[in-house]
């Protein structure tokens, strides 16, 4: 794509979009607000000069060992993503301020990106700003009003910063007035977020909207950075492989091009999981359910110990030997390649007694385990060690929210009614938020979010439309969607469809959601459904689905089955499913029911239950599995009360 004369890559305003399957590029503009003059007097964060910096503490993984190879990183191979992080680089040292977030999963380099591209500025005479003490967050909060021009924020791990209950939305307010504010220019922020942190802090909720900054932010200003080399890497990696060792070694051993993930030395962590013993596998499966139900990053032993009992049968359990617990312990601390260990000792968390020990899980196993156990509910042994060991509000909180929605009634009220009697963090007292406001921050409504030119554009093309001058809106509309305001494209799109123009619609609807406004998706299937266009309703609804938007093909499910083609209804529940619809596991099992496949539906309604998606209120109908325990009998055999009673706490 053609980048306009304005556009950041030319020099413009603030950050850029990335996206698609070969990372198109549109730009986004954020007007510059008046100088806040009150922070001017505020003391200047600790900074680097970046050519002071060493890339391993700023977080960039260790690499695998080589005995002949001195430098602490290997060679590093340029790929897609590099191209455009260096437009956001050089449009930072011409002078404009800029922010953008590499988005991937763990140890696919994106930090090494971050790391390269901000070499061209040291010889600019940039600094470096690293917030991390005493805490991330707060950190930020305090140094981010006094950021001076040629600054490189690092934000690594950005979800410490903007993921915060306490004080995300704060530091969000705090990056967008220090990326429109003249004075300080240029600034350049760069951070990294796994897939799952960065659908957390940009998604729009339901109801009440934790991330409104934070989204308002990011939105649009990510890079991919993906999970393998594509072909076209493997020829540059295998030209620098003939002088690194270290790259011939991930090219011989890396399994489907995935090149970063072996030179940090994941493949040892996989092996070492595998030839885990009993005692350790059930320490890591608790890790690992406890992580990826919402649990934070510090694990107390003490909780480990007793929770990994359930996820061993009697007889084996009964087989280990006394210091079972010790020695599965310094299994999984040994380190492998570089400094990666599946399990690392933490620093003992504040208030928390000085015998005890905490324990962090390695990242990519915390990825492993949310992408092999989704489905996999936690023994009795887990919920009644997070009764009677974890001691910070938040873990508490969010496992009760996880049992709850997991049918698991009884230690959802017990470990909501645990949460009650915990204090808040310190941190929240310390930063001066009352708890009962965490999370509710205003917006400024004068906040400008739309750059002027494209609202001119917006408005022409609107007044085209209106004039019947449809390639004319179009033009306008995707002129628009190129700077920084898909949604006129989309309304654009749809009124195509309206007079007539489908194949154009289409063509506009599907740019549209490649450049952030992926609704029109939905209501293309909608309209086509109302004509009766029911497989190109389909086609929409799935492409929707691609976008995070699954409700339109739950809806075509229920137009089905109301219709009386139960076939097709049962077709579209599989579909959402796939993409994780929540209703849709339990409308499959109810018609597994009604086929009087009884044994299907109990596996199908426990795999719902166990994958987190038995909350009454997400369901049009009675789930399947209140008819399958009507008697007030969870799941896992426990007694509970009658699933009708009011247990929303």
């Amino acid at each position: 794509m053609q980048a306009s004369k304005d556009s950041v890559a030319a020099g413009g305003d603030i950050g850029a979009v990335i996206t698609g399957d070969h990372n198109a590029v549109a730009h986004v503009y954020v007007l510059s607000s008046p100088q806040p003059g009150s922070d001017t007097a505020r003391e200047a964060p600790t900074t680097r000069l970046i050519s002071e910096c060493h890339p391993l503490d700023l977080e960039v993984h260790h690499a695998i060992h080589v005995a002949a190879e001195s430098d602490a990183l290997p060679a590093y191979v340029p790929r897609e993503h590099d191209a455009h992080l260096q437009r956001i680089v050089d449009a930072a040292r011409a002078g404009k301020s800029q922010l953008c977030v590499l988005v991937g999963e763990s140890s696919t380099g994106k930090t090494r990106a971050c790391w390269e591209a901000i070499q061209d500025l040291a010889a600019d005479g940039w600094r470096l700003w690293h917030p991390f003490d005493p805490t991330r967050a707060e950190a930020a909060l305090a140094g981010l009003a006094a950021v001076e021009p040629k600054t490189v924020v690092w934000l690594n791990e950005a979800q410490h910063y903007l993921a915060s209950p306490q004080v995300g939305e704060r530091i969000a307010a705090a990056l967008r007035t220090l990326l429109t504010d003249a004075g300080r220019a240029p600034i350049l922020v760069v951070g990294t977020l796994w897939p799952v942190h960065w659908d957390q802090v940009t998604s729009m909720p339901a109801e009440h909207d934790p991330h409104t900054q934070s989204r308002q932010l990011l939105t649009g200003r990510q890079i991919r950075v993906p999970d393998a080399f594509t072909e076209r890497d493997l020829v540059a990696v295998r030209r620098a492989a003939e002088s690194d060792e270290r790259l011939a070694q991930a090219l011989a051993g890396a399994a489907d091009r995935r090149i970063t993930q072996f030179l940090a030395g994941v493949p040892a962590l996989l092996d070492r999981h595998s030839h885990a013993g009993p005692g350790a596998r059930a320490i890591l499966d608790a890790a690992m359910d406890a992580r990826r139900l919402g649990c934070g990053t510090d694990l107390p032993a003490a909780f480990l110990e007793e929770a990994a009992t359930g996820y061993l049968p009697r007889s084996v359990f009964q087989a280990l030997d006394d210091d079972w617990f010790a020695d599965a312990l310094a299994y999984t601390m040994r380190p492998v390649h570089g400094e990666a260990a599946l399990l690392r000792r933490a620093r003992r968390t504040p208030g928390s007694n000085r015998g005890d020990r905490f324990f962090r899980l390695a990242d990519y196993m915390e990825q492993h385990g949310r992408r092999t156990r989704p489905h996999l509910c936690p023994p009795a042994s887990f919920w009644e060690a997070a009764l009677q060991h974890l001691s910070r509000r938040n873990d508490v909180s969010a496992l009760a929210s996880a049992a709850d929605s997991r049918w698991r009634l009884r230690y959802a009220r017990l470990l909501a009614e645990r949460a009650r009697q915990l204090p808040w963090d310190e941190s929240v007292i310390d930063l001066g938020v009352e708890p009962l406001e965490v999370g509710w921050f205003e917006e400024d409504a004068s906040w400008p979010t739309e750059h002027l030119t494209c609202r001119a554009l917006a408005d022409l093309a609107y007044a085209s439309a209106d004039a019947s001058d449809f390639e004319q809106a179009a033009a306008l509309a995707m002129q628009a969607a190129e700077c920084c305001q898909p949604d006129p494209l989309a309304e654009i799109a749809l009124r195509h469809e309206k007079a007539g123009l489908t194949v154009e619609a289409s063509d506009l609807a599907h740019y549209a959601a490649a450049n952030g406004a992926p609704d029109c998706l939905t209501h293309l299937a909608m309209m086509r459904e109302e004509a009766a266009l029911y497989d190109q309703a389909e086609h929409y609804a799935r492409a929707a689905a691609q976008y995070g938007l699954t409700s339109t093909l739950a809806d075509l499910a229920v137009h089905r089955e109301a219709s009386g083609d139960k076939e097709r209804a049962e077709s579209l529940w599989e579909a959402a499913a796939s993409y994780g619809h929540p209703e849709a596991l339990a409308s499959i099992a109810r018609f597994q029911y009604e086929a009087h496949n009884i044994h299907g539906a109990a596996r199908t309604a426990r795999e719902a239950l166990d994958r987190g998606d038995a909350s009454p209120f997400r369901h049009r109908v009675e789930p399947l599995w209140v008819r399958l325990w009507p008697h007030g009998i969870e799941p896992d055999g426990t007694p509970t009360p009658s699933p009708h009673e009011d247990h929303s706490w």
